[in-house]
């Protein structure tokens, strides 16, 4: 890998959904309280009431309200809300360390936060890449989740919306009291240094959320930040790729993802989120019965393997990275980042009792429950560092090699449902 000096210039500008103009006038610094881009709360009052009326997509996209209103509920989608904190700076200097985390939409916010705060591999990371962000949902407190981390860490912030929530959730989230607010959910980026430019890149969509029970409007979308940093420049992206589909999918939207990379092959880029590597097609019968099949057939012992290697060829989407230059051996470790029990598996539901209580059988080698690698870091003209390779100047940090931060991450105790991952990256 190569080093993360880059040239400011020269960036992607035909891109769509930019606010480039914030670089070139570093005097447009929305106030916190002001954090992105706001429809009065008239119109958004107006555009979920309508949202919410129809069964199918297409009645929603021939009725009068869309026609009128669709390209700016799209635009709204599309535009990145950015902040700046006063005051935000590096806690590091001599490298910089991320970490990738799928907060669960941020439900847990006082414990995500404390973690963020004092655990001490979290609380070096001057960059934050952030999935499953909430913004007014009552399962979250109607908190703005992105906007309220970046001013208790002092950093800035850049909100990627992708879906306009249309129910209170899933699971113990239908039974929650109160109402959304803004009903938003997206993904973040929060960073000490400097936010100059952003995009936010709609994502082909393979399944229509907006026709399911946990009803959506909107895509799943690539947020991207420019950031400055000792005078170079890093682009950082934060993606939750399909769940919902086959790994064929995932590949289809990786492909659309570097199709409209906001940097040229030169510079340096790190993209990193829940990728939903989970090597099972989902979404049809057909597709939950070969995944049945494939956990009745395969040894435990290889299947775990697999569940944790989806780069070996499970999921077509690394062989797409790799053919564009990007790696991520020296970024990651192939630990757990999530874990799914079989009875709470939305297929679960459809399965005669016998078959569920084979599943259980043969997953007690793993103690109940199936161990995923779905959270990734990849980069491009990075070099990543090992443990003990450099000492920050000013702190006395040792650099660390890539990991996973161990937490509860099943059960009612949980902070997430997933586990937040980590790497440093040399500045020089």
């Amino acid at each position: 890998m190569g080093t993360a000096a880059v040239s400011v210039t020269g960036r992607g500008s035909e891109l769509p959904h930019s606010n480039a103009h914030l670089a070139r006038n570093p005097k447009i610094e929305p106030h916190p309280l002001d954090f992105g881009l706001k429809a009065s709360m008239e119109s958004h009052t107006l555009w979920l009431e309508n949202l919410r009326k129809y069964e199918r997509l297409g009645e929603l996209k021939q009725s009068a309200f869309f026609v009128d209103h669709g390209k700016q509920l799209e635009s709204y989608l599309c535009t990145p809300q950015v902040v700046s904190i006063s005051g935000a700076g590096p806690v590091l200097h001599s490298f910089l360390r991320v970490v990738q985390w799928n907060i669960e939409k941020g439900k847990r916010f006082h414990t995500i936060l404390e973690r963020l705060q004092t655990n001490e591999i979290l609380k070096w990371a001057d960059v934050l890449i952030l999935n499953e962000v909430d913004q007014g949902m009552a399962r979250s407190e109607n908190r703005h989740v992105a906007r309220e981390l970046a001013a208790a860490l002092r950093m800035h912030a850049a909100f990627g919306p992708a879906h306009f929530e249309l129910t209170t959730g899933i699971d113990e989230e239908r039974f929650l009291q109160g109402d959304n607010c803004e009903s938003l959910q997206g993904n973040a980026i929060l960073s000490r240094y400097p936010i100059a430019e952003t995009r936010n890149v709609p994502l082909p969509v393979s399944f229509e959320p907006y026709e399911f029970h946990e009803k959506r409007f909107g895509w799943r979308s690539c947020l991207w930040a420019g950031l400055q940093i000792k005078g170079s420049f890093l682009w950082v992206g934060a993606v939750h790729l399909e769940l919902r589909n086959t790994p064929q999918c995932r590949a289809r939207q990786m492909h659309h993802i570097l199709k409209y990379l906001p940097c040229t092959e030169d510079e340096a880029v790190l993209l990193g989120g829940d990728l939903n590597t989970n090597s099972f097609a989902r979404g049809t019968n057909w597709r939950t019965l070969k995944s049945i099949l494939r956990l009745l057939v395969s040894s435990p012992s290889r299947l775990k393997g697999q569940l944790l290697h989806p780069e070996s060829g499970a999921e077509p989407l690394f062989r797409i990275l790799r053919s564009s230059g990007f790696e991520w051996d020296r970024l990651n470790t192939n630990e757990e980042t999530a874990r799914t029990v079989i009875d709470s598996l939305e297929e679960a539901g459809y399965l005669p009792d016998s078959v569920l209580r084979l599943f259980r059988k043969r997953l007690k080698p793993y103690r109940g429950y199936l161990s995923f690698k779905l959270d990734w870091l990849l980069g491009r003209n990075l070099r990543a560092l090992s443990s003990g390779q450099k000492r920050d100047t000013q702190t006395g940090v040792l650099s660390l090699k890539p990991g996973t931060v161990r937490m509860e991450n099943s059960g009612p105790d949980r902070i997430s449902d997933h586990l937040p991952i980590y790497a440093d990256i040399d500045l020089a």
